[in-house]
C-alpha cells in the first residue's frame, strides 16, 4: 500500500480535487466548485489541500476566509477506495495546521446531521463542536428529494478540546444514511430534526458519536455548553 501525501493542491489537483468534492457531494454540474474560485481564495487566505497517491488525488478539502480570524470550509471529501486510512483527519489536521499559521483562530462548516461517519470525525476525532441547527439551509439553491437539514461545526483551534461529565442529552441519528430508501431518510430527518434543534436552542453543544454496531444504532451527544 502506498503512502498518501497530503499538500497544498495545485493545477491538476484542483481540478480533480473540485471534482472529487461533487461526486462526493452529489453537487450537479451547477453546483460544482469551479478550480478556478479554489485557486484564487487559497491564493488570498483561503486553503486548498490535496491528498495524493502516487499521481492520484483521493482526498481534497477547502477552505475560504470568513470573518476576521476564521475561515469556513466548504468541502471535504474521500475517494471510497482510500477510506479508513486517516485521509479525512490528516487533511482536517493540515488544514488546521494552515490556519493557525495564517492567524486563524476558528474554522466553521456545515454538515448533515444524518451523517453519523462525518460527525465521528468533527466531534471525537478532532474536538469540533455542532452549535447549531439549521433546517432546510441550503433548499433553495440545492434540489433534493429529502429536506437537506444542516448542523453548524464550530471548531476552536487553540482551545483544548475535552468535555468532563456525563452527556446532557443523546440524539439518535442512523448509523448507514446511504443504504436508507428515500422514504426512511425522510422519516429520519424530521425526527432528528424534532429533537437536536431544541437540545441546541438550550444552550447544549454536539461534543461525540457514540455507535453501538451489534445494535446498528448511533447517538450524537450533548453536553452543556462551557
Amino acid at each position: 500500500m502506498s503512502e498518501i501525501e497530503v499538500r497544498d493542491a495545485h493545477g491538476a489537483e484542483l481540478v480533480a480535487g473540485c471534482a472529487l468534492l461533487a461526486r462526493s457531494l452529489a453537487f450537479s454540474e451547477r453546483d460544482a466548485l469551479p478550480p478556478w474560485l479554489a485557486q484564487t481564495s487559497a491564493a488570498h487566505g483561503g486553503i486548498a489541500l490535496a491528498a495524493v497517491d502516487g499521481e492520484r488525488v483521493v482526498g481534497f478539502s477547502f477552505a475560504l476566509p470568513g470573518r476576521p480570524g476564521e475561515l469556513f470550509s466548504c468541502g471535504l471529501a474521500v475517494e471510497p477506495g482510500a477510506r479508513g486510512r486517516g485521509v479525512g483527519r490528516r487533511l482536517k489536521l493540515a488544514q488546521r495546521e494552515r490556519a493557525l499559521a495564517g492567524g486563524a483562530e476558528v474554522i466553521r462548516w456545515t454538515a448533515d446531521p444524518l451523517s453519523a461517519p462525518a460527525l465521528a470525525l468533527y466531534l471525537g476525532g478532532l474536538g469540533a463542536r455542532i452549535t447549531d441547527y439549521a433546517p432546510e439551509l441550503y433548499a433553495d439553491v440545492r434540489d433534493a428529494v429529502v429536506p437537506p437539514d444542516d448542523v453548524v461545526i464550530e471548531w476552536r483551534l487553540g482551545e483544548p478540546s475535552s468535555v468532563s461529565g456525563a452527556a446532557a442529552a443523546r440524539v439518535e441519528i442512523p448509523l448507514d444514511t446511504p443504504s436508507l430508501s428515500v422514504g426512511e431518510r425522510s422519516r429520519w430527518r424530521f425526527a432528528v430534526r424534532r429533537e437536536m434543534g431544541p437540545v441546541l436552542e438550550a444552550g447544549g453543544v454536539g461534543t461525540d458519536v457514540l455507535v453501538d454496531r451489534a445494535d446498528g444504532r448511533a447517538w450524537v451527544l450533548f453536553h452543556e455548553a462551557a
